[in-house]
């Protein structure tokens, strides 16, 4: 796909995000997408428990946090140069990032988000998915350790 058909089909804006899904997760895939993150990327994370700013997410207190012992977790902010990547810890039986299709200006930003879906495929064996906010039915890419691929029947239309 040229970057024409990619910002019309994938990255226009809508007022919504996208989401990138990983689904069927374990704990350890969630501390492995930690690891990953914090070893690669900028992070702000906002630690509840230490009531502090933090470059760094703790995977203890995330835990912590799905078991129950407390409800004092917060989204982090990924940073892939100047794309921020949300991750929300709604639940360690997937792993969701939320990103502003405003940010994804140039064919450049569009290889980093596919080399970060790359690379979390390659490290948790998993396709990882492209879809739009909230609506894990409409695949507009995958990415596996297989390669790449694009929906061929994109409809911005029938998003809901």
């Amino acid at each position: 796909m040229n970057w024409t058909e990619l910002k019309e089909k994938i990255y226009f804006w809508d007022g919504s995000w996208r989401d990138i899904y990983v689904l069927q997760t374990t704990l350890d895939d969630n501390k492995k997408w930690t690891d990953y993150v914090n070893e690669n990327y900028h992070i702000e994370w906002f630690n509840g428990l230490t009531q502090t700013d933090e470059n760094r997410i703790y995977f203890e207190v995330i835990k912590e946090f799905w078991n129950g012992n407390h409800d004092l977790c917060s989204t982090a902010k990924v940073f892939i140069d100047k794309i921020q990547i949300n991750n929300h810890f709604f639940v360690d039986s997937e792993i969701e990032n939320d990103i502003d299709p405003r940010e994804i200006n140039t064919i450049e930003d569009h290889k980093r988000i596919v080399k970060y879906m790359s690379n979390l495929s390659l490290i948790l064996d998993k396709s990882i998915i492209l879809t739009p906010e909230n609506d894990k039915e409409i695949i507009l890419m995958k990415v596996s350790k297989d390669g790449i691929e694009y929906s061929d029947n994109i409809d911005p239309k029938e998003w809901k």
